[in-house]
């Protein structure tokens, strides 16, 4: 990035005070411009961050950086001196470069550290917010010019999102609708599909009309902005876990915290809220008919408002498809750290739940359990808001990306269409119907020395297989156990695994012969898998 022996100069504005550097490390430099990926407001907030992005090729400590506070003509002064230089200003939120530093770019990602071999390791992430200003090729008379855009970022009024004027709103749709007549004569029991269109039409209906209390924004515009983003920043935090650095939350004590902008994960969150508390409000009304005829209107609604907030804060703290709750969830998309189970995050006290697979009998998803793919990583990629064509629900910011998607959905379903009726037609068979028509040689994948991955998927077709057979669920199970304690045994345990493995595939064959080609097969593969690895621990044993 620098010309070798040429060293940065550092200037920090904000307010009525300058900070300057003397020359600098150039990695020293990079990891301070870094801090601005986590839009502080302020110097003091972003040298909170420096654990965050510090790698070993810089000090420990930030307080041991030659920083020194100046007047404003000794930081100008400092710039034009300077052979190469960097300037952050967190009043207007602008990062100036210039001199022989050379082009960063708003999303770069360094390593840090090459090992002996070549490998690259300390990934430092910069993904500058989308309402930085980022000025590369300055001169330093440019530190003096205005924004060139006003300061777009999301302000999200969690208040109004969460609070009594959400709740207050959902209710007062809700026991409007339950007394028109289309919702009378769609009554033909308690079934969630009798509501689910009201349901849809409430939700919309919240996200899209202007209010009062958001400066006539409407609701959906607070949950835009900022998702792309989020995502690269909490991205490159993982990437610096899986380096093995610690994991870090951004500190949740900054001015601006609470109305900060969306990540995915809440936006996602949120959707799911709005609808658990619509459904909720079917529900009550449903069970309170008769308050609904006899009761005052505004009786009736202050007590389904009372429902409906238990109800959000039940959700908000149960668990969430067996895992984390969803306030836990939203928290770490807040702090922008990823969800591993297990792991601990320094600023967050509670961890992701371990991933539990109590009724899934796929060999994968039981290997993923046992954690043979390492840190179990868990995000929610948002495919169910889209679920109802709807662009009040989508995750895209704008209709016209909305749209182009659909577009896109629509052309690549009917090219798979014209793609199956054309196998139809000439009746072929689709050579990627099948896990043994790709996996081809007796190899492992790379890193799997056992070979139990490539096992694992033909375990994995023969149980479909059998499903799609009706075999008995004991038999399913059985397989999926069978293999399991195979890949799990020890020295000690292996041959009796192996003999029960190969025994119950011989039972499949014999019982289905449609299977008896891929039982012979993996159990041909067991043996030379077994082979495999005694040849290897016979390497190690005898040098």
């Amino acid at each position: 990035m620098l010309q070798e022996n040429e060293l940065p100069t550092l200037v920090v504005l904000e307010s009525s005070s300058y900070i300057k550097t003397g020359e600098i490390e150039n990695d020293t430099a990079i990891t301070l411009l870094a801090l601005a990926s986590d839009d502080p407001s302020s110097w003091e907030e972003a040298i909170s961050l420096w654990p965050r992005y510090r790698t070993p090729a810089v000090c420990e400590f930030a307080s041991i950086l030659p920083l020194e506070e100046t007047d404003r003509a000794s930081a100008m002064h400092a710039l034009f001196d300077a052979e190469a230089w960097i300037v952050i200003n967190f009043d207007t939120k602008q990062i100036f470069t210039g001199g022989q530093l050379q082009e960063i770019g708003r999303d770069a990602v360094f390593a840090m550290e090459v090992d002996e071999d070549g490998e690259q390791h300390s990934p430092l992430c910069i993904h500058l917010p989308p309402w930085w200003e980022l000025h590369e090729g300055a001169t330093a008379n440019d530190v003096n010019q205005s924004r060139q855009s006003p300061i777009n970022k999301p302000f999200v009024n969690r208040d109004v999102l969460y609070g009594d004027p959400f709740l207050t709103e959902i209710a007062t749709m809700i026991l409007k609708i339950v007394q028109r007549d289309d919702w009378l004569l769609s009554e033909n029991g308690n079934e969630e599909h009798d509501h689910y269109s009201f349901t849809i039409a409430v939700h919309r209906d919240w996200l899209m009309t202007p209010r009062e209390d958001l400066g006539g924004r409407m609701p959906r515009e607070l949950l835009h902005g900022a998702i792309e983003w989020s995502e690269k920043v909490t991205w490159g935090q993982r990437l610096r876990f899986e380096d093995g650095e610690p994991m870090i939350a951004v500190p949740n004590d900054w001015d601006g915290f609470a109305t900060a902008p969306m990540g995915s994960q809440e936006l996602c969150l949120y959707f799911d809220l709005c609808r658990e508390v619509i459904r909720a409000g079917w529900f009550w009304c449903e069970k309170e008919k008769e308050k609904l005829a006899i009761q005052e209107n505004y009786s009736v609604l202050s007590q389904l408002i009372d429902f409906l907030r238990d109800v959000k804060e039940s959700w908000l703290n149960r668990p969430f498809e067996r895992g984390s709750p969803p306030s836990f969830i939203i928290e770490c998309d807040r702090l922008r750290v990823p969800r591993g189970a297990g792991v601990a995050i320094e600023g967050i006290d509670a961890v992701q739940a371990e991933q539990h697979i109590p009724d899934c009998d796929c060999p994968i998803c039981k290997m993923m359990a046992d954690g043979m793919f390492g840190v179990g990583f868990t995000s929610i990629d948002g495919h169910h808001l889209e679920l109802d064509d709807e662009f009040a629900f989508s995750i895209h910011e704008t209709r016209e990306a909305w749209e182009e998607q659909q577009r896109d959905f629509a052309e690549f379903s009917a090219a798979i269409d014209r793609k199956q009726a054309e196998r139809e037609a000439s009746r072929e068979e689709d050579s990627f119907s099948s896990v043994w028509s790709v996996i081809g040689d007796d190899l492992p994948i790379p890193g799997d020395r056992n070979g139990h991955l490539k096992m694992a998927f033909m375990v994995s077709e023969l149980i479909a297989d059998l499903q799609i057979m009706n075999a008995p669920q004991e038999e399913i199970k059985m397989l999926s156990q069978v293999f399991a304690d195979y890949r799990r045994s020890d020295d000690e345990r292996r041959s009796q695994s192996v003999f029960r493995f190969k025994e119950f595939l011989q039972t499949v064959g014999d019982q289905y012969p449609d299977l008896i080609s891929k039982s012979a097969d993996l159990q041909s593969r067991l043996d030379e898998a077994v082979r495999a690895v005694a040849h290897t621990d016979n390497d190690l044993d005898f040098p």
